[in-house]
């Protein structure tokens, strides 16, 4: 899940990491705004966001005064953000920044650990700095030794800042990292001020199932409140469910089969419109769930359901499919299957029973989806 930045900095404060003086306004803010008299101008004005690219969307400003400041968060929070409601605006203290830096670190996949990442120049994406010669420094932390004093000295070094100024900051953000589960945590920038070294702006990625982690309490509330019918559905079945931007669904059991059919059909010249992850061992009303909330959606007219069979039965599957469709009673969706792996054979005539022409392989599938 990602996090609205003010969660983040309020977790930073927390432990006592240096961050901006900063004002949370919400709807309406009438009575919400008193707490801007406790900042000094000019301010910057952020909305609040569960993605990236807010800037580009115009959504941090600045305001040289109190009056300013509210105009434009009452337009923030006016406006969506891709399709959500903006809930919440960000007013902070604008600082006089000498030097921008980035600090982050990430769960690293291959191989398995994770990954400290520092770069000189801040306020851009990472990989515009990772294309940069000596943009961005990359110190690989084994799970088993956990973050060394020798990996915090030479972000010091590389940044070319004194050790003591350094250390505090890396050490702190390592804790909060491994404390809370996140996935990603980014200080873009990390500034140099006449206050010291600041952690500006904060981006990050929690891992969803430590939602459970009393530590998470507040946030994991908020979050469930914010969910729209799709997201609660998606949370009580315990799918894994992204809403996207085109008309192509894609239903797959395991994240990395879905997500590889969905650039199969990005491939093919198709636009997807929503990953579902039936996770493994899904039975019949599983099945049959995740088709009905998947054809429910008004932007989606193609289905492409991709499975392998293993734990998963091709039977439970099909069963599934024909009676979302028998409940229904859909007309208007285009729906492809393609079944292989255990019981493929009795799911294949289960399809073919109801009218359903079952594929064999992937590409095949596909390029009936697209066409």
């Amino acid at each position: 899940m990602i996090l609205y930045e003010f969660e983040i900095k309020e977790i930073l404060e927390s432990i006592g990491l240096p961050v901006e003086k900063s004002c949370l306004l919400y709807d309406p803010i009438e009575g919400a705004e008193r707490c801007l008299e406790d900042l000094s101008p000019p301010f910057i004005v952020k909305a609040q966001v569960r993605g990236w690219g807010r800037g580009k969307a115009g959504l941090v400003k600045t305001a040289n005064s109190i009056d300013e400041a509210l105009k434009i968060s009452r337009e923030f929070l006016s406006r969506d953000f891709r399709g959500e409601k903006i809930r919440y605006v960000m007013v902070s203290e604008k600082k006089a920044v000498q030097r921008e830096m980035y600090l982050s670190f990430m769960v690293s996949s291959l191989p398995p650990g994770y990954l400290l990442l520092a770069s000189k120049y801040g306020g851009v994406d990472v990989e515009d700095l990772a294309r940069r010669p000596g943009g961005l420094l990359r110190i690989f932390i084994d799970p088993f030794e956990d973050l060394r004093d020798y990996m915090v000295r030479r972000v010091a070094s590389y940044l070319e800042l004194p050790y003591n100024h350094v250390a505090d900051m890396v050490y702190s953000l390592w804790k909060v990292f491994r404390d809370y589960n996140f996935t990603l945590l980014e200080i873009n920038p990390l500034a140099l001020t006449d206050q010291g070294i600041l952690a500006l702006d904060r981006k990050g990625i929690i891992d969803d199932d430590s939602l459970g982690d009393k530590k998470l309490a507040g946030i994991a509330q908020r979050y469930y409140s914010e969910l729209d019918a799709l997201g609660r559905t998606a949370v009580e079945r315990g799918f894994a469910a992204v809403k996207l931007d085109g008309n192509i669904a894609v239903i797959g059991n395991g994240a990395g089969l879905t997500m590889a059919t969905l650039d199969a059909v990005n491939d093919a010249g198709g636009k997807p419109g929503f990953f579902l992850d039936l996770g493994g061992g899904a039975e019949m009303e599983r099945v049959k769930e995740a088709v009905k909330l998947v054809i429910g959606q008004s932007h989606i007219d193609r289905v492409l359901i991709n499975i392998l069979g293993g734990i998963t039965r091709c039977d439970e599957v099909a069963r599934g499919v024909v009676e979302a469709l028998r409940e229904t009673g859909n007309r208007n969706v285009k729906i492809v299957v393609r079944l292989s792996g255990f019981m493929e054979e009795e799911g294949r005539r289960i399809l073919l029973d109801a009218g359903i022409k079952p594929y064999d392989s992937l590409e095949d599938a596909v390029v009936e989806v697209v066409k």
